[in-house]
């Protein structure tokens, strides 16, 4: 009898196996018995039951009651298939994973979703063990095995992260590069939170297409799946495009001409005065090997085409993968229309109606709603109707499927065939869809109607005081818990304490269409507009002594920040507002184009202002400039920004101010006067009374005696600043301090000992989350790698913090003359040792490095 309940799961494939039977079928058709043969000895001889033989791509999954079984007969079966002589044609090589959940008797699921994507980030010959298997086997591995740690990884088509192990064993193969995950690879895509259920056919023939022509547009009406599936391709081709997979989201974008600035912002490009967006992508783009997806083309769809038409000029490796309505309308483009999910046909088994896309798709969905819920047969015939009925359309299945957890598939069923027979036809799928939410809509109380509708505003994902911002009529939260359990809402974890709620783009589409007709979207807006003031305006307030909390909110809010300001384009006072509030953000968080585009918008619509709001866009903008490398423009906003705040009695601002002219005379190399400038901040500092800001001031102060190479000075002083850091719990001053220390070992030319403190700094940095600091932390790295010996694993970190760099749009390392003097110091001698072609090797395997895999990498390096 087959095992259910909590099981371990064991999965395998044998990797490459279908170019094996492309070129030599009959030696691939032997080594198959044989390792059939070997595998199911060891599966069997351990007390596991085999599920599936020979599903795709070779493999075999079986199941264990123990973990520790499972275990061993991956460690069998390995060490028996390393032993094995096979033909020289076919060097057989075999992966297995293996991870313990829940199971029902149909073997369906997210737990075996999660053993298969941990088996695909595997290499040929290794053994992969989820965290929580390992935490069950610790103490029953088999006689001198062992678990390597190998950290985090995030798997494509699966929420959350997985904490993976590696089964060592002196028998089995050890080494091996770094695992296959999305983690590893140069991509944005989103995190998807539920799981992607079939379309193998499909993926396989786009991914052939995009092969073939270099732009393919995936066309379908809203709901088909369009946008997952790109997704899904995205993840499926991160191998083949190895300088990147970029995912370009054009839904919350309201002005045509920001098309551009999107892609660019999403593949990360340096910009330079004088060239257009478009060029600088071009430039950026040529030569590499990228696919851009651009997502919901349908409502800019001219724009979309004549960006589209600029990227091609990038060369042939470039490839664009767009989702749309209708076709962009170039020459050259490929549409594909997204197809349905499979329908169970004429089937009557349980086991075929099994095998259909939308059945899964409706189990998996209902099964989230209603736990427990399985495909049986006394309900299989009631859901292979409402999949027909609803035409295998993913979008409509789902939103039937969220009724299971009130209501059973035979019910959902009737209600749905009473609905339909209402329909007069002629609108084919789309009607579908629409009725289908329609239908969602009007079982809906009258509350919950005119939530879902204001719900719509929001542009991204928000939380439930956004809700009752929104909501004139009380408390929302039974009603949106209501629009959850009906999947007209999704819940996301935002932290272990903080839930977060978003709309599907077509749902959020028709709640505006709803909005707007019920006469309700300018009050809707106005309320959005007020929240995210006053959200930004906090976050302003409490930013001294609560950054790191304030930036991390901030971050999660800012596709609702933009939808504000665009909201408030009209209303010039209000754009200065938001924008002035939220610069600092935009700083420290690296969004330095798209802070510096509104700043100087909301600048530019208020010449006449002499008010505190235009004295904080000029802090915010000048510190922008400083970072991006544009100190020239830096320098005179900053003292303009002085002179307004001069004028009110507002010590704190006058002080922070006085700190931007110093960063201004720091970013132009004029250390000497920086640092009369931060001391002059620190008395201002201590007249006002706040440990953090004291401390603040002495750490600016700690950055100009580093740059002045007064090694005597910093190093006592950055000690005591790392240590009111961190007993303050603020991260930045913690990773500037580090930083400081390391800066000095570089001047004393302990290179060793800068490689330990720059990685100190950079994991600080990441805490509180300043892209462009952790990658000015890498490059020191890098320097000190190199002034210690290892010169190739320095410019492979040298390499990717340039990438980074020109990512993030900064050119401030060029322009400061101490860390140009760092350069000059430690990278030509090290080129000198190694020759330029291994340097350059080197340099061009760190720029194809993913940033996560970078890290890792780094960190590596650093033990």
């Amino acid at each position: 009898m087959r095992p259910v309940g909590t099981v371990t799961f064991l999965f395998t494939d044998m990797e490459g196996s279908t170019r094996a039977w492309e070129a030599h079928p009959k030696e691939t058709h032997v080594a198959l018995q044989c390792h059939d043969e070997i595998v199911t000895k060891a599966i069997e001889a351990n007390r596991g039951t085999i599920i599936l033989e020979r599903g795709e791509g070779d493999s075999i999954f079986a199941v264990f009651e123990r973990a520790s079984d499972a275990v061993a007969a991956a460690c069998d079966l390995q060490s028996a298939l390393s032993k094995q002589k096979w033909p020289p044609e076919v060097p057989l090589r075999v992966r297995v994973a293996i991870h313990t959940g829940e199971t029902g008797a149909d073997y369906r699921g997210p737990h075996i979703n999660r053993a298969a994507r941990i088996r695909a980030i595997g290499h040929g010959e290794q053994i992969l063990v989820s965290g929580v298997t390992a935490g069950i086997v610790r103490g029953t591995l088999p006689d001198g095995a062992s678990l390597i740690d190998l950290g985090q990884h995030r798997l494509r088509d699966v929420s959350d992260m997985e904490h993976v192990f590696q089964l060592a064993h002196p028998d089995l193969r050890e080494n091996f590069p770094p695992l296959k995950s999305l983690s590893n690879f140069r991509q944005n895509l989103p995190v998807q939170l539920t799981s992607f259920i079939g379309r193998r056919r499909e993926r396989k023939e786009v991914g052939a297409l995009i092969g073939d022509h270099r732009v393919v547009t995936l066309i379908g009406s809203g709901g088909s799946g369009k946008t997952r599936l790109a997704i899904q391709i995205g993840a499926d081709g991160l191998e083949q495009f190895p300088d990147g997979v970029r995912f370009v989201d054009l839904a919350p974008l309201n002005d045509a001409s920001l098309v551009v600035d999107a892609i660019a912002s999403a593949v990360g490009i340096k910009l330079e005065q004088g060239i257009s967006v478009i060029d600088a992508l071009v430039r950026a783009l040529t030569g590499t090997k990228t696919l851009i997806i651009i997502d919901n083309c349908e409502h800019v769809t001219k724009a979309c085409a004549h960006a589209v038409s600029g990227l091609l000029r990038a060369g042939e490796s470039v490839r664009v993968l767009a989702t749309s309505r209708e076709p962009l309308g170039l020459a050259g483009e490929m549409t594909w229309r997204v197809p349905s999910l499979s329908l169970p046909d004429d089937a009557t088994r349980i086991e075929e109606i099994g095998e259909s896309e939308a059945v899964q798709l409706f189990v998996d969905r209902a099964s989230a709603a209603r736990p427990g819920f399985n495909l049986t047969s006394a309900i299989a015939q009631a859901i292979t109707d409402i999949c027909r009925t609803l035409e295998g359309l993913p979008l409509a299945i789902e939103l039937a499927a969220a009724r299971a957890k009130v209501l059973a598939p035979q019910q959902i069923r009737d209600r749905l065939s009473d609905r339909f027979r209402l329909l007069t036809g002629g609108l084919g799928r789309h009607q579908t869809l629409r009725s289908t939410i329609d239908w969602s809509y009007d079982l809906l109380s009258e509350k919950e109607r005119a939530l879902f509708r204001r719900l719509c505003v929001f542009a991204g994902g928000f939380d439930l005081p956004a809700v009752q911002a929104i909501w004139p009529h009380g408390d929302p939260l039974d009603h949106i818990e209501q629009l959850v359990d009906k999947s007209l809402v999704t819940v996301e974890q935002f932290t272990d304490e903080k839930l977060r709620y978003r709309l599907l783009e077509t749902l959020r589409q028709y709640g505006a269409e709803r909005l707007a007709e019920a006469g309700e979207e300018d009050d809707a807006r106005e309320r959005h507009f007020a929240h995210y003031l006053g959200v930004a305006e906090s976050a302003y307030a409490q930013r001294i002594e609560h950054e790191a909390e304030m930036l991390a909110s901030l971050e999660a809010d800012h596709d609702d920040f933009r939808a504000a300001l665009e909201w408030s384009r009209s209303q010039p006072r209000d754009l200065l507002r938001l924008a002035s509030s939220l610069g600092w953000f935009w700083h420290l968080r690296s969004h330095y184009r798209e802070g510096r585009t509104w700043l100087e918008q909301a600048l530019a619509l208020n010449p006449t202002e002499r008010s505190r709001e235009r004295a904080r866009a000029l802090w915010a903008l000048s510190m922008i400039l400083n970072w991006q490398g544009d100190v020239a423009a830096a320098r005179p906003l900053a003292e303009e920004s002085l002179a307004l705040w001069r004028t009110t009695d507002d010590p704190l601002e006058l002080a922070l101010a006085l700190e931007s002219v110093g960063w201004s005379h720091f970013a132009a190399s004029n250390y000497s006067e920086a640092l009369r400038s931060m001391e002059d901040c620190v008395e201002a500092y201590r007249r006002l009374g706040s440990a953090k800001l004291i401390t603040r001031g002495r750490v600016a102060v700690g950055q100009m005696l580093a740059a002045l190479g007064d090694v005597e000075r910093t190093e006592p002083l950055a000690r005591e600043t790392l240590a009111e850091g961190r007993a303050q719990g603020e991260p930045k001053f913690v990773h500037f301090s580090l930083h400081y220390l390391a800066d000095c070992a570089l001047w004393r030319g302990d290179a060793e000992n800068a490689v330990q403190l720059y990685s100190e700094s950079l994991r600080a940095a990441l805490d509180y989350g300043n892209e462009m600091e952790a990658a000015t932390e890498m490059q020191g790295m890098a320097m000190g790698l190199m002034g210690s010996g290892r010169a190739e694993e320095g410019f492979r970190l040298y390499g990717r913090s340039c990438a980074r760099f020109t990512e993030l749009q900064t050119t401030m390392v060029d322009e400061v003359a101490f860390w140009v003097k760092f350069r000059e110091r430690y990278l030509p001698p090290a080129r000198e040792r190694i020759g330029a072609a291994a340097a350059e090797k080197a340099e061009k395997e760190g720029r194809s490095m993913g940033w996560e895999q970078a890290l890792a990498y780094a960190f590596q390096l650093a033990r």
